[in-house]
C-alpha cells in the first residue's frame, strides 16, 4: 500500500512534489498558460507551509508495519510525549493552544497583525495579539456551542498533524461559519489542500476528530461521520463553501484561479482534484497507568504496548470501512491513546476559558451587609 506521507514518497505511480494547487503540469509540451497559472499557485501556498517539527517534542509518534484489508487506509499511532515515566498531558495541550489564532481566524486577520510586528511599541503589539488570541478563544467557543460540542482540542490537534505531516495547509477557516445561524456548516472539521505536481492531482483533505474514552466506540462514530461526508450532497455543499470563504485572501488572481478551477466541477481540471479524509481518534488507553510501576523504560514499554493495540484494532477499523463501501477511499487515520480524554478536554477547557451555561438565577443576591 502506497502511503501520502512526506514529500518525495511515491504515491501512485507519482511522487510529492513542492506545494501547488493548479491544472495539470506537464513537463512536456504543457501550455505555457497552464505552467504560469500552477507555477504562480505553487509559489502562493508554499509561503504558507510553517514548519511545525517542533511538534515532535509533545507528541511521539510510532512507527509500525500494520496493515489492513482497506488499500486506501494508513494508519498513524502517536502519543503525549514522557518525562520521567510520566506522559505530558499538559505540555501537550499547552503547545497546541499556541495555533489556535492561526486555526480560527480569516488568515487576512492573522497577517495583517503580523506586518505590525516591528512597527509598532512592543506593548501594543502584545496587547493586540493578545486580543487576537482571546477573539480566537471566543470564537472557538461560540462555534462548538452552536454545533453542540463541548470544547474539545481533537479538531485542533487534527488541523496541527495535517499540516505537520502531510504538508497540507489549511484554506478555510471554519470556525467563524459555524457560528452564523443562518449558515448550515456542520461537515468537516477542518479542510486543507495539497497538489502533486508530477501528477497534477489536487488532493483535499477533509478532517473529522473524535474524543471518546472507548476505541470502540469512536470507530464506529468516525466511520458513520466519514460516510456521510463524502456523499454527493455534503461534498458538493463543503466546495461551495470553500470557493466562498477560501481562506487566500493574499493569493495572486492567477494562482487563485488555478485553484479554483479544479474546484469547479466544469472546469479543465475538476478531475483531477482526488478528496482524503483525515481523521484523529483519541481513547482512553490503561496502559499508562500500567507501564507507570514497572522496571523497565516506561515509554518504551508503552510503546510496545500501543503497538499491540493498534494490531487488535485494525482489522476493527478495516471492517468498519468496508461495510460503509470505503475500502478503497483514502483515509489517514490518526489514533492517540491517552490516559483520560476526559482530562484532556478539561485541560483544554480550562486553557481557553470554557465554562458551562450558567444556571438561571434564583433571584437578587443578597448581601452580607442586609443580612445583618
Amino acid at each position: 500500500m502506497e502511503r501520502e506521507i512526506g514529500t518525495g514518497e511515491a504515491i501512485n505511480g507519482g511522487t510529492w512534489g513542492t506545494l501547488a494547487v493548479g491544472a495539470p503540469f506537464m513537463a512536456d509540451g504543457a501550455p505555457e498558460a497552464t505552467i504560469d497559472k500552477s507555477e504562480a499557485l505553487r509559489t502562493a501556498i508554499e509561503a504558507l507551509r510553517r514548519n511545525l517539527s517542533w511538534l515532535a517534542n509533545n507528541l511521539g509518534s510510532i512507527e509500525h508495519s500494520v496493515e489492513t484489508e482497506c488499500s486506501g487506509l494508513t494508519l498513524r499511532l502517536h502519543y503525549p510525549s514522557f518525562r520521567q515515566r510520566k506522559p505530558m498531558m499538559a505540555e501537550l495541550i499547552d503547545a497546541v493552544s499556541l495555533h489556535v489564532i492561526n486555526f480560527c481566524l480569516p488568515r487576512h486577520q492573522v497577517n495583517e497583525l503580523q506586518t505590525l510586528y516591528g512597527q509598532l511599541p512592543a506593548d501594543e503589539f502584545m496587547k493586540r495579539h493578545e486580543l487576537l488570541r482571546q477573539e480566537a478563544y471566543d470564537l472557538f467557543k461560540r462555534a462548538h456551542r452552536a454545533t453542540n460540542r463541548n470544547g474539545e482540542a481533537g479538531e485542533l490537534i487534527l488541523y496541527l498533524l495535517t499540516e505537520w505531516l502531510l504538508d497540507a495547509p489549511q484554506i478555510i477557516a471554519k470556525m467563524g461559519l459555524k457560528t452564523n445561524r443562518d449558515m448550515a456548516v456542520h461537515g468537516a472539521d477542518g479542510v486543507h489542500v495539497r497538489f502533486c505536481s508530477d501528477t497534477g492531482r489536487l488532493f483535499v483533505y477533509w478532517g473529522e476528530a473524535k474524543l471518546y474514552k472507548d476505541i470502540g466506540g469512536a470507530i464506529t462514530a468516525a466511520v458513520e461521520s466519514i460516510a456521510e461526508s463524502l456523499t454527493d450532497e455534503k461534498l458538493k455543499h463543503e466546495i461551495t463553501l470553500v470557493k466562498r470563504y477560501l481562506n487566500l485572501s493574499d493569493m495572486s488572481e492567477g494562482a487563485r484561479g488555478a485553484l479554483l478551477e479544479m474546484l469547479d466541477p466544469f472546469g479543465p481540471g475538476y478531475a483531477n482534484r482526488h478528496d482524503i479524509v483525515t481523521c484523529l481518534i483519541a481513547f482512553d488507553f490503561d496502559a499508562y497507568d500500567a507501564v507507570l510501576g514497572a522496571s523497565e523504560d516506561a515509554e518504551e514499554l508503552f510503546r510496545a504496548r500501543a503497538l499491540a493495540r493498534l494490531d487488535e484494532v485494525a482489522p476493527r477499523i478495516a471492517t468498519a470501512l468496508k461495510g460503509k463501501s470505503l475500502a478503497h477511499q483514502p483515509v489517514e487515520l490518526f489514533l492517540i491513546p491517552v490516559p483520560s480524554v476526559d482530562r484532556m478536554r478539561e485541560l483544554f477547557q480550562d486553557k481557553i476559558g470554557w465554562t458551562s451555561a450558567p444556571a438561571a438565577a434564583s433571584g437578587p443576591k443578597v448581601s452580607n451587609v442586609e443580612r445583618n
